[in-house]
């Protein structure tokens, strides 16, 4: 493909999309025009809004078809014996750590064309044996994993490169050093808390230290993560869309009101036990790790709506960084089974206030599976806690008048200004659960199992989807639901462009509802909140992406209640670079 090809195909790709949205912009203005009410018929009706969605999803079509047929990849020329680890090897080291102490069984290069499988190592290796855990951990590729490209600009993974072959000698003496960065421009175009724009810049350093790789011990990952988000200063000048959990999922890192703060979210020892059994210690991000998708659900490339990242239910139980102790289990490949305790009073501010005084206690079962020899997987989660809720059957003691706007608040989540008589119920519980499954893949099935199991994206077509319950008496959202198409790759001219389109429903608590009805005299009605969302990943290269989306949500629940807006449109465009 020559450079005039690529240059003009970039530029077809930007026109659609902005012809697209300039569409839904103009459909917009031409119901409120043609209906002239007020209250709900500023908002477009579900027809209009799938209309509008439908005809992006048409300009992306004709993005990611491509002229001519196309053809399945061929099988890669290295083989398969030179890029699987010695399994059976690696488990005797982790469970007899009796080797040496020497880092590199065999002296290292530092060449771009050393392999990005399995080093030689005498002590067990994760990142030999399990490869996907580090870009699990991070979120995100990780340089010196299966599937890094450190040549050409054009191609290359990360944007900063092999740094002359240092960063390459790091990663195979297990020290890997992964920076990303995405900035967000977000337009409350109508409806919500407050209309206008606002911008977003989110930084993530994530560093890794291999244990068997680095010659310490076999079967450890030391791993780190710094946080931080710069932008628009203050939560009522981002959190406009007025929705029960953030229209942009980067506005929960490092935690919701950490704003213009640089703070350590993650930093735990994950270590195999056994070949089957692993642990966790220390702190982790509840935002990144359990409730993921197998595939869709990493907010710096792909959806921004944090229901589409994670179950919404999962804020009233956890702060975005908890002290943890987690078990990992697999017994087979198809099945992991995780349990642990998390502290639900730590935050990425603090390390241990008044830590375990209260628990979070979680299992998860993980299945792995295929469907007409397409891969697919499935998560069931409970949890329980015994750290106090507000109870919504009768949440206050005597209030004033005065003090009835902060009750509001306080059932929204708003952190209030004075103390009121809250009621709280000892105990609380939600089940949750997810699937992905793919429904086409463009890969070469000899590739399949082999970056699946780096942790690498496949080229295709699937849908996940999210459901939970919880008790009305203690969660605002009580029933939820979303699913979503996602599509990777799927042009062999642009191969790692990605598009989504995804819908959601939170089922808002019944007892919630009367008691906001109660407290406004009945000048607030709440209903159910849903929404939809649209986006289109445009990898300029591999390492920098592109990406406009839009949402639409009815029935915000923050902006129901305080504005009476029934709509809230946002348009959000990223650009995200991998460093």
């Amino acid at each position: 493909m020559t450079m005039e090809q690529s240059t003009a195909t970039f530029t077809s790709v930007v026109v659609r999309i902005l012809s697209a949205l300039s569409f839904i912009t103009r459909a917009n203005v031409q119901y409120s025009s043609t209906t002239g009410e007020s209250g709900i018929a500023h908002s477009p009706s579900l027809f209009s809004r799938g209309a509008c969605a439908i005809a992006l999803c048409l300009a992306l079509a004709g993005i990611i078809a491509d002229p001519t047929a196309c053809h399945a990849q061929a099988p890669p020329a290295t083989s398969d014996s030179a890029m699987k680890p010695d399994v059976h090897a690696a488990e005797n080291q982790i469970a007899n750590p009796t080797d040496e102490n020497n880092p590199i069984e065999e002296k290292t290069t530092s060449s771009a064309s050393d392999s990005w499988g399995p080093v030689p190592t005498k002590k067990a290796s994760l990142a030999n044996l399990a490869p996907f855990f580090l870009p699990f951990l991070n979120n995100g590729p990780v340089f010196g994993m299966p599937g890094t490209d450190a040549g050409d600009f054009r191609d290359r993974t990360q944007l900063s490169g092999d740094w002359g072959g240092l960063r390459t000698d790091l990663a195979r003496h297990g020290f890997f050093f992964d920076l990303y960065s995405t900035s967000a421009y977000q337009d409350v175009a109508s409806g919500g808390l407050k209309t206008g724009n606002s911008s977003i810049q989110n930084t993530q350093l994530s560093i890794n230290v291999d244990t068997g790789r680095a010659g310490l011990w076999p079967g450890g990952i030391f791993h780190v993560t710094l946080d931080s988000r710069y932008g628009s200063s203050s939560p009522q000048n981002t959190f406009t869309a007025g929705s029960s959990v953030p229209q942009y999922t980067g506005l929960a890192f490092p935690g919701p009101f950490f704003v213009h703060d640089v703070l350590p979210t993650e930093f735990f020892l994950l270590q195999s036990l056994t070949p089957k059994f692993a642990v966790i210690l220390g702190k982790a991000n509840v935002l990144t790790h359990a409730d993921q998708t197998l595939f869709g659900n990493d907010y710096k490339y792909y959806f921004a709506n944090l229901n589409f990242n994670k179950n919404p239910m999962a804020l009233n139980f956890y702060n975005t960084s908890s002290l943890a102790a987690i078990g990992v289990w697999t017994p087979s490949q198809r099945v992991t089974v995780s349990a642990g305790v998390y502290d639900p009073n730590s935050e990425a501010n603090n390390l241990a206030t008044k830590a375990f005084d209260r628990v979070n206690v979680y299992g998860i079962t993980i299945f792995s599976y295929k469907i007409g020899g397409l891969p697919g997987q499935s998560w069931a989660q409970y949890n329980w806690t015994n750290k106090p809720k507000i109870d919504l059957t009768s949440p206050f003691g005597q209030l004033s008048p005065s003090e009835f706007p902060q009750g509001v608040g306080a059932l929204l989540g708003t952190p209030s200004s004075q103390t009121l008589p809250i009621n709280y119920k000892g105990t609380s519980w939600v089940t949750i659960g997810n699937f992905a499954q793919y429904l086409f893949v463009k890969d070469h099935p000899g590739v399949i199992a082999e970056k699946l199991g780096s942790g690498q994206p496949l080229r295709g077509i699937g849908l996940f989807g999210r459901i939970g319950y919880a008790p009305e008496e203690t969660n605002p959202i009580t029933r939820d639901g979303s699913v979503a198409l996602f599509a990777n790759g799927l042009s062999d001219y642009r191969p790692n462009d990605s598009f989504g389109l995804g819908i959601y429903h939170n089922g808002i608590s019944q007892r919630l509802k009367n008691d906001i009805a109660g407290l406004t005299g009945a000048t607030a009605t709440v209903k159910n909140e849903n929404g939809l969302e649209v986006f289109y990943d445009v990898a300029i290269t591999p390492a920098i992406r592109l990406i406009p989306g839009y949402q639409h949500i009815w029935n915000p629940l923050t902006a129901e209640v305080a504005k009476n807006e029934r709509g809230t449109d946002v348009f959000l465009l990223r650009l995200s670079l991998t460093w």
